[in-house]
């Protein structure tokens, strides 16, 4: 077996993650919903019987985005959060973001608080929950701009997790969507895809 080729005998689901940008260009989000379609759509055609699920912890841009494509392509959803609902809720500073997490959580087929995630501060609570899907995905979906800002739990260290975790053989790609955001100076990258899919 190859490299990121995975292995799914005795699989009965396929779990994707998903971490990266909350502040995505708003110009851009329809060309990274067609990158994310197309990973879900390839994989599907290489494995059309199996239950595909998405780890999302629902947090604004990448997350929603991912777990609505996931959603509208019959994925099941599941949300590990960082911490109790209602102080992760605190996080989503308007009304219009704090209705999108309730619309995708009311689709969710469960949800709940990644253990480990009770640290002092939000980064390590996000950094738990980081982790976590890290290494519970067989396929990870990353939309990066491939810059490290440095930041405990950002989308730079939860890939340096993933490649911590992705040395068993359990695990399948790493999918990068590379990803232009507000902040920073990834304005004019080219969305696209990098890795290898089905």
């Amino acid at each position: 077996m190859k490299d990121g080729e995975l292995n799914i005998s005795g699989l009965s689901r396929l779990t994707f993650g998903i971490s990266g940008h909350r502040d995505l260009l708003p110009a851009k989000i329809p060309e990274l919903r067609e990158q994310i379609r197309l990973v879900f759509s390839r994989f599907r055609a290489a494995y059309p019987r199996i239950v595909f699920e998405l780890l999302s912890p629902l947090a604004e841009g990448a997350d929603r985005l991912a777990a609505d494509v996931g959603l509208s392509l019959e994925s099941k959803l599941l949300v590990p959060m960082p911490m109790p609902q209602q102080e992760y809720e605190r996080d989503f500073t308007t009304p219009a973001s704090l209705a999108e997490f309730h619309r995708l959580l009311s689709a969710a087929e469960s949800h709940w608080v990644v253990e480990g995630s009770s640290g002092q501060t939000r980064s390590d609570r996000y950094a738990a929950v980081g982790d976590y899907i890290a290494r519970h995905s067989h396929i990870f979906i990353l939309l990066w701009d491939g810059q490290d800002n440095g930041k405990l739990g950002g989308t730079a260290w939860v890939k340096q997790r993933r490649d911590y975790w992705t040395t068993s053989p359990k695990y399948g790609p790493t999918i990068q969507i590379v990803t232009p955001r507000v902040a920073g100076n990834s304005q004019n990258l080219q969305v696209k895809t990098i890795g290898e899919l089905p």
